[in-house]
């Protein structure tokens, strides 16, 4: 604990500010205390008498309590997310180069069937199908040559656009 001692001035009146720092866990905190002189016989007197007591928080003047060590922490995880997402691409797209030139099959195909919705105001919905067709893919995780991956297609095979 350590305690400071100061003097102010206000509208001609003399006040003796101290203040006592404590650290406690991880924050620091102070406490505040304003006398008024005028009451003061001495320094150690009877008559002297606290204002106020005002409790302070430094490092942290929002009144948030997660801190930065929180932020840092979210900010370290996003980061290594996007960085294992990025080396993740980069390998997929590492094979799927491999497999482009040594014709191993890159490529592949699913038959997808479309159709339309059509809304009518009477709440009523018209369906109108396509013939179903070959659509090509890519054997990877993610789309790779404007193509989408062999997995999400035979997912979503029935593609239904409203109109």
């Amino acid at each position: 604990m350590r305690e400071k001692n100061s003097h102010v001035w206000l509208s001609g009146e003399s006040y003796h500010l101290s203040r006592t720092d404590s650290t406690r866990g991880r924050g620091k905190s102070s406490r505040v205390f304003c006398e008024e002189l005028s009451t003061l016989r001495s320094w150690t007197g009877s008559r002297a008498r606290i204002i106020q007591p005002v409790n302070a928080v430094e490092g942290n003047p929002s009144g948030n309590k997660t801190g930065p060590w929180l932020r840092r922490i979210a900010l370290r995880s996003f980061l290594a997310g996007v960085g294992l997402l990025g080396i993740a691409y980069a390998a997929d797209y590492g094979v799927f180069r491999y497999r482009l030139a040594t014709k191993r099959q890159p490529f592949g195909s699913v038959t997808v069937k479309h159709y339309y919705e059509v809304a009518h105001k009477d709440g009523k919905a018209e369906l109108i199908f396509d013939p179903p067709v070959q659509k090509t893919c890519v054997h990877s995780l993610f789309p790779h040559s404007g193509d989408p991956p062999c997995w999400f297609l035979n997912r979503h095979a029935e593609q239904k656009t409203d109109l």
